[in-house]
């Protein structure tokens, strides 16, 4: 079962530190008992840039999967996390 998050980051929280506390919870874990951690997975200061506003101060938009301990993870720029443990995971091979 997939579960998502409604609720939307805390002013200033970065989308890292957003993800780690939504996988924990998923998991049952206390964020600092992550186990691996997520930069072993991505980059967490990448993660942030990417969805940084624009030069102008404008919001960006798009989405990125990735997975992180068997489970699909997608993250949307607007801060909504969704965690799919039994998401077929797409490698990205020839069709």
């Amino acid at each position: 079962m997939a579960t998502q998050s409604p609720s939307r980051p805390a002013d200033g929280e970065p989308l890292s530190v957003r993800v780690v506390r939504e996988i924990a919870a998923h998991d049952g874990v206390d964020p600092m008992d992550l186990s691996p951690p997520l930069f072993h997975c991505l980059d967490p200061a990448a993660l942030d840039d990417l969805f940084e506003q624009t030069g102008r101060g404008g919001p960006r938009s798009g989405r990125v999967t990735f997975t992180y301990d068997g489970k699909r993870v997608t993250v949307d720029s607007d801060g909504e996390v969704t965690i799919d443990p039994n998401a077929p995971i797409d490698r990205g091979g020839s069709r």
